[in-house]
């Protein structure tokens, strides 16, 4: 570039103009608190750090929701090894102008910093079609700035804190001490992650990922990607700023298939043949790479490539590790020939598959295929829904999370199966005249469900009272976010009044009123359920942000408490001082309970949990429990359990204590 265009170029940092897609939020849909478009905005938060509801905050964090059963349901069968992918979250975002020399993307982090997994940047190859391109791994180098606008360079992120911050923070604090204590090794051991844990100091930073040089065109898009599986608590981000140069007067894939191309020359001259191996030992072999790596040694020689693309070696297939290389042409040419096997498989996070090439794939799998991970698949439409059902009738377990391309009416062929066990169709458009029917159909096998942040289901009520009355294998439920109103009591054998179950549907609005009643006539509607007969199963609920009515947990937990080992109640504010009493004598094998902002706990009940509920690993009661630190520390100490417990944003600048 000459000196003159150099004069003619500025460096500005641009806020986001708005986010096109991401995997999950803390905050309900329509809402701006804990909302992910939260960023779109200059820092509101920083350089204060602590919990803040106009900060952008994922779903989930720590191990504990994915050594759950209802997690491991959905992922056991995907054994192949992919260990350079553990991204569990993901945002994309668009900015108002095209950078022209992109320098950093500035990440301003206030909670619980350090899960940041890797960054993209986008090249729009025509409108609305964006290729992303990696620039950015964990724990590839990367620099922070502190509040005091100090900026320190990390070469590698598995650095120790004190490595990290030697003249910052005192690693021999009794509060660093306590924090760990204060978390779960055993369950983040199970889990692959080159995360450590806790990921990074607590102080608020902006982390800056360097871009310079590392992209040859402009760009106006980031996808950032997280692991936040070792997070201690949930992560919060204020905004996210994408550094680079503009002209002063502007205003606002190589797919796998490629790596499987024949070398004639290329055969194996060690001393150990492997072509001399037995089939069995070859096959046992391959199936500890991953899936690039075993394309690669396919493309070694012909004989390798009979033998190590056999489609035993495709029964679960995951190609979400590879969501920016799948291309259309890597479907036709090449998966669709190896998946006559094809019982598990994932395309989460995939883009721009067509109907064509998604309708080869299925129809290769067929009758053999009994789990689909579509989750964050934007491209579904109610065709591709109808293909699902009518190649693939034997499905068991289906992931829609996140498809919010989907509308009401595209889930209507999802009635006709009839085997499912597991359904999540968290944050999506699902509706009654789907969801009844098919619950239905299948309560006989349904097990999980996950319905949490469906803002479009009317009667939500009626769908759960048919949950707790038909659905005796039901082990888990999340029921995040809905709103359930009056139903509680019928939900565990308490018969409503006719009266007010004949007001209740009243207040639905008058164009669904008679497509209802039709269906609720058609299932034989029951009023009321039982759940010492139905829910024997149950071990899972998550009533988080629904607020049920005070002494409805108590006599939940009564009837169904034996199997529970989860609970949770966050911001459930009537729940009362007995049902927290009632959780400690009736549920023995809990093992996580999220109290978060329920007025009702209090030193003595939650020590009664403590006491009586020997298996319990996971404990938050931030905000409405009113625990001095000293207490705290003492049940740490005691009781080696992960208590979470939380604050307001503050500029302490004691920033390290744990229980500012």
């Amino acid at each position: 570039m000459t000196e003159q265009n150099q004069s003619e170029l500025e460096t500005v940092s641009f806020i986001p103009e708005k986010v096109l897609d991401n995997s999950s939020q803390y905050g309900s849909l329509g809402s701006r608190y804990y909302n992910l478009d939260n960023i779109c905005t200059q820092p509101q938060v920083y350089p204060s750090y602590g919990d803040s509801t106009n900060a952008l905050v994922f779903r989930t964090y720590g191990p504990w929701w994915i050594n759950l059963p209802s997690y491991r349901t959905i992922t056991r069968q995907f054994k192949r090894p992919e260990k350079e992918f553990t991204s569990r979250d993901f945002i994309e975002i668009e900015y108002p102008v095209l950078v022209l020399t992109c320098l950093t993307i500035d990440i301003y982090e206030t909670y619980n910093p350090g899960s940041l997994e890797a960054a993209y940047v986008g090249k729009e190859e025509e409108p609305g079609k964006i290729s992303w391109h990696r620039v950015w791994k964990f724990p590839d180098p990367f620099s922070i700035v502190l509040r005091n606008g100090e900026e320190i360079f990390i070469e590698n992120g598995r650095q120790q804190m004190h490595d990290i911050f030697p003249q910052h923070m005192d690693v021999v604090t009794s509060s660093l001490q306590s924090l760990q204590l204060n978390t779960d090794h055993t369950g983040i051991s199970k889990i692959y992650t080159r995360h450590s844990y806790p990921p990074a100091a607590r102080i608020p930073r902006i982390t800056k990922i360097p871009v310079k040089d590392k992209i040859s065109f402009p760009t106006r898009h980031v996808r950032l990607e997280f692991d936040h599986c070792t997070a201690n608590y949930y992560i919060e981000i204020d905004t996210i700023m994408l550094t680079g140069q503009r002209l002063k007067d502007h205003s606002p894939s190589v797919s796998i298939v490629g790596e499987t191309k024949r070398d004639e020359h290329v055969e194996n001259q060690s001393s150990m043949d492997l072509t001399k191996l037995p089939f069995d030992v070859l096959f046992q072999i391959c199936s500890y790479l991953d899936l690039r790596s075993l394309a690669r040694f396919a493309s070694t020689s012909r004989y390798f490539q009979r033998q190590c693309l056999d489609s035993l070696q495709f029964k679960s297939l995951n190609l979400q590790p590879y969501w920016n290389t799948i291309t259309n042409d890597s479907i036709e040419c090449f998966f669709s020939n190896y998946c006559e096997q094809t019982w598990y498989l994932s395309l989460a996070w995939t883009r721009n598959i067509q109907l064509t090439s998604f309708t080869c794939l299925l129809n290769k799998c067929s009758s053999n295929l009994r789990q689909l991970n579509l989750a964050c698949c934007q491209y579904l439409t109610k065709q591709y829904i109808e293909v699902v059902v009518n190649t693939c009738p034997n499905i068991e377990i289906l992931n829609l999370d996140a498809c919010g391309c989907l509308e009401s009416d595209d889930f209507l062929p999802l009635t006709k199966l009839t085997h499912l066990r597991s359904l999540n169709v968290y944050r999506t458009a699902i509706d009654f005249r789907t969801l009844l029917p098919l619950i239905n159909q299948n309560k006989e096998h349904l097990e999980h469900l996950n319905l949490g942040n469906c803002l479009q289901l009317i009667d939500v009520a009626g769908i759960v009272r048919l949950l707790f009355a038909r659905c005796s294998n039901l082990r888990s439920l999340d029921l995040w976010r809905l709103r359930i109103r009056d139903i509680y009591e019928s939900i565990v054998g308490i018969p409503c009044d006719l009266a007010n179950e004949e007001d209740r549907l009243s207040q639905i609005p008058s164009e669904y009123q008679d497509d209802l009643v039709l269906i609720y006539s058609s299932l034989d509607m029951p009023v009321a359920a039982n759940p010492i007969t139905h829910m024997k199963c149950l071990s899972e609920i998550d009533f988080g942000w629904t607020d049920p009515p005070a002494g409805f947990i108590e006599i939940l937990v009564q009837q169904a408490g034996h199997s529970l080992i989860k609970i949770v109640l966050t911001a459930c504010r009537h729940v009362s001082e007995k049902d927290i009493i009632a959780i400690s004598k009736n549920c023995p094998k809990l093992r996580q309970l999220d109290l978060l902002d329920v007025r009702a706990a209090t030193e003595d009940n939650i020590e009664q949990v403590l006491k009586q509920c020997p298996h319990l690993e996971f404990l938050d009661i931030s905000f409405g429990a009113n625990i001095p630190d000293a207490v705290l520390e003492k049940w740490i100490r005691q009781y080696k359990n992960c208590f979470k417990r939380t604050y307001p944003p503050t500029d302490n600048p004691d920033i390290y204590h744990e229980f500012a």
